[in-house]
């Protein structure tokens, strides 16, 4: 269950206020025995929790860091600490399943062998099924002596709320605008506005997607919605065009446009993305309506169904439709 991993000093600049309170709770000794990191995906809260959980397991931390040479840091980096315990979806799955918390019940039932602490990772926690979050409740309800928890989570709604009554919820906000952009033009990134804005404000995603020229993707995507949006061409035609594309990063790009239009409709802000505009046509109860649609679709494909890709992005394209005709009907109506 332990997985190799990079050795991670705090990250981010936008991170650093909850990094000085983490690190003033383990040396106050007031750190909760569950954390639950909650933002936007590509923000770099993957990368925090890994931080923490090297910090915690660190025999020799230095000015408030882990000191990277130690026993429990070689270790960590080898994917090798018998105390570090991640739980994360299995190769060719997209859900952690009840068997990972099976053994990791039977692991917190001993007592570190480094002599520390004992440090689980969940990420993202909406991963787990219902039968794992059941049984890693039980371990939060009874914490072994001296394990720390923490859970990363990008759709918090969809983690068990007896599992987040459980632990302390720490909420990221996604990073200032600025902050982000400088942040992206240090790593070289070009058209870092575009890759910014695209990928909703998450600088870390913004530089994944720009090493793996995926912006052309995005750009392909909202054409083709948007053009289906005002009619120019059939929902069969959306359909077929998409289906070249993995649904998951269709319908997670529908989801981010969505969440943008209703910022426009509730928050009268101004969007220039073409797709985010057609969307924004609708009143908010419809657009949360298409999105619980979509989450319910996401939530199935991390299941494991595999429906017809034409079919499952030519639906959605319908209900949209349909609501732009009710909307266009009631107008005429005066």
């Amino acid at each position: 269950m332990t997985a190799q991993v990079s050795f991670v000093h705090p990250p981010y600049p936008w991170f650093f206020e909850y990094w000085q309170q983490f690190v003033e709770q383990v040396t106050t000794e007031r750190l909760p025995h569950a954390l639950l990191l909650k933002g936007i995906e590509g923000i770099g809260a993957e990368a925090l929790a890994t931080a923490m959980a090297q910090y915690l397991l660190c025999r020799t931390p230095i000015d408030a860091r882990s000191c990277g040479h130690c026993r429990g840091c070689e270790l960590l980096v080898a994917g090798t600490h018998p105390d570090f315990i991640q739980l994360v979806p299995q190769e060719k799955s997209h859900v952690i399943k009840v068997a990972q918390v099976r053994e990791l019940t039977a692991v917190l039932a001993n007592t570190a062998q480094q002599g520390g602490r004992k440090v689980v990772l969940v990420a993202p926690a909406e991963m787990m099924n219902v039968e794992a979050a059941n049984a890693i409740l039980k371990n939060l309800e009874e914490p072994a002596n001296e394990t720390v928890f923490i859970l990363v989570a990008f759709q918090s709604a969809r983690v068990l709320p007896t599992i987040r009554s459980r632990t302390s919820q720490i909420a990221l906000p996604t990073p200032r605008w600025g902050d982000a952009l400088a942040w992206l033009d240090g790593q070289q990134v070009t058209r870092s506005a575009d890759l910014l804005s695209a990928t909703g404000g998450a600088p870390v995603k913004a530089l994944t997607w720009f090493n793996n020229k995926q912006l052309e993707v995005h750009d392909d995507i909202a054409q083709c919605l948007s053009r289906g949006l005002k009619g120019e061409i059939s929902p069969v035609d959306v359909g077929k065009k998409l289906a070249a594309y993995d649904l998951l990063v269709v319908f997670g790009l529908l989801l981010l446009w969505l969440q943008r239009a209703i910022k426009v409709q509730c928050a009268q802000l101004n969007d220039d993305l073409p797709v985010v505009q057609n969307l924004a046509i609708l009143p908010a109860v419809r657009l949360y309506s298409v999105l619980d649609t979509v989450q319910g679709r996401m939530a199935q494909l991390y299941a494991g169904s595999n429906p017809n890709k034409v079919l499952a992005t030519e639906e959605l394209m319908l209900i949209v439709q349909g609501f732009l005709a009710e909307r266009a009907r009631r107008q005429r109506q005066g």
